[in-house]
């Protein structure tokens, strides 16, 4: 009976990492195709490495769990969008700049 339990833990634990890192990888192309575009908000920058690195801790705890799992296989996903509540390009743009330029403001130290 443990044995069951810890299996169906584990793959419950898998499924939610291998979800998450298909949402943070939805998110980077987003931000990426947005960084491409001439005039895009140097704040993005900022936004791209805390995606990449959590993106890199994803796959590596994944790895931990799994060694055998192709974590490339793994496909983009749109549910990061579903926190913004808009259901335009233009409005989730707003949004997302909206909500990342406080983060950067925030985590820059004081003068």
């Amino acid at each position: 009976m443990a044995l069951t339990m810890t299996r169906t833990r584990t793959q419950t634990t898998l499924t939610k990492l291998a979800q998450k890192l298909g949402e943070v990888k939805g998110e980077l192309v987003f931000v990426d195709e947005w960084m491409a575009e001439k005039g895009a908000p140097v704040e993005l920058a900022h936004r791209r490495v805390l995606l990449v690195e959590q993106a890199e801790a994803l796959v590596l705890t994944l790895q931990l769990f799994d060694p055998e799992l192709d974590v490339d296989a793994v496909a983009q996903g749109e549910g990061w969008r579903k926190a913004y509540r808009v259901r335009s390009a233009k409005s989730l743009r707003t949004q997302y700049l909206r909500l990342h330029q406080a983060s950067v403001s925030s985590a820059r130290p004081p003068r």
